[in-house]
């Protein structure tokens, strides 16, 4: 079983791999991105403007592996899901002899590794080169972002899977979809740290699942929180995690359900 999820991400690895613009154009539109992120902080940073206790070394290095997890976060189960059932194509996946999220999730998987290669390291390459090598603060932090990393990703094709199993009821996933992405991009710290925000909106956002997709992992690769902090973070995302299976286990079977029941 295992292989036919191997499979489906390798087909997905050589398909990025073979439209080589795309790559150039994506990682060329990162790199902008990234340059008027640096150069912003930087500006704000000169005029005294910062509120919080972060070095502008610790801001820049914050901002670059920001777009660096971006590139690699790909959750593209949200859009495979509008377009298989909106197409009808989702009652031809149900057929196959395997898990239907599990072959979407593997798809994303084969895409995620495939950006790592062709994006993220000639994105690293190029900030190392135009600012300073984006260092973590420790080893062991490293490791501990690492595998904060794996569970924000977690967090986030989960939340991207059950938007996307929306579609069975709605006609149009646009808005809905387009919203949650804005709202992770915002409350998530991936832009703007949440320690810049209110302190009503950092309240907030410590009972919301966005902060511990972005700001989580970064903040124990700069150092902002300490190893024994880092680990009670992992657990909350942990938390998060198994509330998000649980919920998109319900609504998976409703869902099925209600294909059945139509007879698509």
């Amino acid at each position: 079983m295992l292989q036919a999820y191997w499979y489906i991400a390798k087909m997905r690895i050589l398909t990025t791999i073979a439209y080589r613009f795309e790559v150039f154009a994506a990682v060329g539109s990162q790199m902008i991105i990234m340059l008027a992120g640096v150069y912003l902080w930087k500006t704000a940073y000169s005029g005294n403007v910062n509120s919080t206790s972060m070095q502008l070394d610790e801001i820049v290095t914050y901002t670059i592996i920001s777009i660096l997890l971006g590139s690699v976060f790909i959750c593209n189960v949200q859009d495979t899901l509008y377009s298989k059932i909106r197409k009808g194509d989702i009652a031809v996946d149900l057929y196959r002899p395997i898990m239907l999220l599990g072959s979407y999730l593997a798809d994303d998987l084969g895409n995620m590794m495939s950006s790592v290669v062709n994006k993220v390291l000639p994105l690293f390459v190029l900030a190392s080169l135009l600012f300073e090598v984006p260092l973590p603060d420790s080893f062991t932090g490293f490791l501990l972002f690492v595998s904060s990393c794996v569970l924000s990703y977690a967090i986030l094709w989960l939340l991207s899977a059950i938007v996307g199993l929306v579609a069975f009821w709605v006609m149009e996933l646009g808005n809905l979809g387009m919203a949650k992405d804005s709202i992770v991009r915002i409350l998530s710290g991936s832009i703007v740290p949440l320690w810049f925000f209110p302190s009503s909106i950092q309240t907030i956002s410590k009972f919301l699942p966005f902060q511990y997709t972005y700001q989580t992992p970064l903040s124990i690769y700069i150092g902002e929180i300490d190893p024994l902090d880092a680990l009670m973070a992992m657990g909350i995302q942990l938390v998060w995690i198994a509330a998000l299976y649980v919920l998109l286990h319900v609504v998976w079977s409703k869902a099925k359900k209600k294909t059945l029941i139509q007879g698509g």
